[in-house]
């Protein structure tokens, strides 16, 4: 199996398999670069990949390549031998990682912080460094238990009827078709004041029309829920329900193609306790926020968060999530870009 050829056939029946493989083989470590990106047009041949982390496995099985440089919306990738000439700021639509020299790696335990290639890092060692701040962590490529703590409030699927260990859970855009969580009492992390994350994977079309990915809502009052879709122009919106009345919603562009070409995706949202953090998780990068909203509905809504429903948000207005699920997880407290970056590695592998 030392064939670069025989390394990549195997990638096409196995990608996750493979790249976790060839990435300890080769003893690759990529660190993701947030500023210093190539200017287009890349100085490289392109090569397609239908995801970003192919795009790093592919570096890793060329011997010659030192930076992996990834376009979503074009699904290519650019393999570089040596840091580009001309740089500039990484757009969202660009993901770059710089492959460490063996004298760059350092051995041994490490803090989540920037200074920790996320791809060095197996689920198991993010779930422990995050240890303080992990409320949930789903892999549904794996199973529907939490791994935070597999006792408690585990994922039940509802009318799901495909799993994979590559894909994840593969829902229709059914409004009868989602994973359910009973989280009783989890208002106690989402009251004004309180600091969270959250966090998603998923392989799906962003096919002009408002797609939700999760919401927290009282199944018997679900107008006014806590929820994060994905809007018909392809942009990030989350939405915080108080139980007070008064709820606070923002959006994010993220460059997402609206097209009906399923692409592997994954972002995370920050709430600062106040208001959503400016800046949201998208693809490796950080992207900007382009509007926020403030305002109060009348109604007790203590029980607003007693449901977590992941693809679907009960509304005839967002429609059903139409993809793959793999990962969900809610975290207290914020996450940097390099943290988001390690939740985003461990799902893939």
């Amino acid at each position: 199996m030392n064939s670069p050829v025989i390394w990549l056939t195997a990638c096409a029946f196995s990608l996750v398999l493979c790249q976790s493989v060839a990435l300890e083989h080769g003893s690759a470590v990529f660190e993701l670069l947030t500023s210093d990106c190539p200017t287009e047009p890349v100085n490289a041949e392109a090569v397609a990949a239908p995801s970003e982390p192919e795009c790093s496995l592919l570096c890793t099985l060329s011997g010659e390549c030192r930076l992996s440089v990834y376009l979503t919306d074009r699904a290519v990738c650019y393999r570089l031998s040596a840091m580009p000439t001309s740089t500039g700021s990484c757009g969202s639509r660009m993901v770059a990682r710089r492959r460490l020299l063996a004298s760059e790696v350092t051995v041994g335990p490490s803090a989540p912080t920037s200074a920790t290639p996320a791809s060095s890092l197996s689920e198991a060692s993010v779930i422990q460094n995050l240890s303080s701040n992990f409320v949930l962590w789903y892999n549904f490529k794996k199973s529907f238990k939490n791994f935070v703590n597999q006792s408690v409030y585990q994922a039940e699927p509802v009318n799901v009827t495909e799993q994979s260990p590559v894909d994840g859970v593969r829902l229709q855009g059914s409004s009868g078709s989602y994973v359910k969580v009973s989280t009783a009492e989890f208002s106690k992390y989402f009251a004004f004041g309180k600091q969270y994350s959250m966090f998603f994977q998923g392989k799906f079309s962003c096919n002009s029309v408002d797609k939700c990915i999760s919401s927290f809502l009282d199944v018997n009052n679900p107008t006014n829920p806590t929820n994060l879709y994905i809007k018909s122009d392809g942009n990030i919106k989350a939405r915080v329900q108080f139980a007070s009345g008064t709820y606070i919603s923002k959006t994010w562009t993220s460059g997402c193609a609206r097209d009906s070409v399923e692409r592997l995706m994954s972002f995370g949202i920050n709430f600062g306790g106040t208001d959503f953090v400016f800046n949201a998780y998208y693809n490796g990068s950080m992207i900007n926020s382009i509007d926020t909203s403030t305002s109060v509905v009348g109604g007790n809504f203590i029980n607003v968060h007693n449901n977590l429903l992941i693809g679907s948000c009960m509304s005839a207005a967002i429609q059903p999530f139409d993809g793959w699920l793999q990962c969900w997880a809610l975290l207290t407290g914020n996450l940097d870009a390099a943290q988001f970056d390690q939740l985003r590695s461990a799902c893939s592998l």
